[in-house]
């Protein structure tokens, strides 16, 4: 019986996953749909349905699990730094097709739960640290959304400038109390 976590569950989430990234990175560039994800996995519709709940849904938990693994790689005590943006500015250019769908499609952005790490790490103490600890999640909200717009239109454009490049710009735009 495929359950939720046993290895055909797994094994079917993993085979759509790079369905989806197998048709994100198709020069044809042709539609991403559940239809198109289900038939390059080579899996039924209703097994797609018993893991997402349709295709925003899919592209939000794909974006958490590359974040983890983004997440895993790097140090656990990071300033904020022009230097600390390049290696996420490397990974989201590594996986630009993905990331160009979903910021088409974010629509919201992802509070302290999503990015608990990023929050307690980095805005909550220099919110502190500059007497603002009332206003973190607004800090948090200013630079998700700024960040957000840049690494959008960044994408979109096809990642012309560099990661350093970016790192330099998108450190510039952060508010006052995250500069160190």
């Amino acid at each position: 019986m495929n359950t939720k976590n046993n290895q055909q569950f797994r094994r079917s989430q993993d085979l759509m996953e790079k369905a989806l990234l197998t048709l994100l990175n198709d020069p044809k560039k042709p539609k991403i749909t559940v239809s198109a994800i289900v038939k390059r996995a080579g899996i039924n519709r209703s097994t797609f349905y018993a893991h997402y709940l349709d295709l925003p849904d899919m592209l939000d938990k794909t974006e958490s699990k590359l974040r983890r693994d983004l997440m895993a790689d790097y140090p656990h005590s990071v300033p904020l730094s022009e230097p600390s943006f390049v290696p996420f500015l490397n990974f989201i250019k590594k996986h630009r097709d993905f990331y160009v769908a979903i910021l088409k499609t974010r629509t919201t952005f992802p509070l302290r739960t999503e990015q608990e790490q990023l929050f307690s790490r980095v805005i909550n103490p220099l919110c502190e640290k500059n007497g603002m600890e009332d206003e973190d999640v607004y800090v948090l909200i200013a630079f998700q959304s700024a960040f957000t717009m840049i690494l959008r239109y960044w994408v979109e454009n096809g990642c012309q400038e560099s990661p350093e490049e970016m790192a330099k710009t998108i450190y510039q735009t952060l508010p006052a109390c995250l500069q160190q």
